[in-house]
């Protein structure tokens, strides 16, 4: 069996452990993080509106603008909030027409500061992954 990535592809996050909360408090805590990330992240990123959506069946879609996507993943007592070029069909087909991809890499890389900060703020600990070092993957 395969293991789910704890964050989409490419995506910046930022993780916290939701551990230790009794099961029968567990859907208002959870209820209560989703509401803290949106209200959060749309104070310091305008841009973002409430959506709900899923990418695949364990990333959670919080908040979207016309580049990026800002979702929250559960697993194993840990929950990642992260931000991550969208990749719904309306957005593809976007990309069909022009080049979108581009300038939403580049946007995404200039807002990296400003999620990272708002992560921190949530009680989200932002993780630094090496991004151009491909032969980690083999190991």
């Amino acid at each position: 069996m395969a293991v789910a990535p704890f964050w989409p592809e490419g995506a910046k996050a930022a993780c916290r452990a939701i551990s230790g909360i009794p099961p029968a408090d567990w859907l208002p805590a959870y209820l209560d993080l989703v509401a803290a990330i949106r209200s959060g992240m749309r104070q310091d990123m305008r841009s973002f509106d409430p959506i709900h959506r899923w990418r695949g069946f364990e990333h959670r879609v919080l908040l979207r603008n016309p580049y990026a996507d800002i979702g929250l993943t559960c697993l194993d007592g840990q929950a990642a909030v992260w931000i991550c070029e969208r990749i719904d069909r309306d957005y593809r087909i976007r990309c069909e027409w022009s080049d979108v991809s581009g300038p939403a890499r580049h946007w995404l890389s200039s807002t990296a500061p400003t999620f990272e900060a708002t992560a921190c703020r949530l009680d989200f600990a932002p993780i630094h992954l090496p991004v151009d070092q491909p032969w980690l993957k083999a190991a």
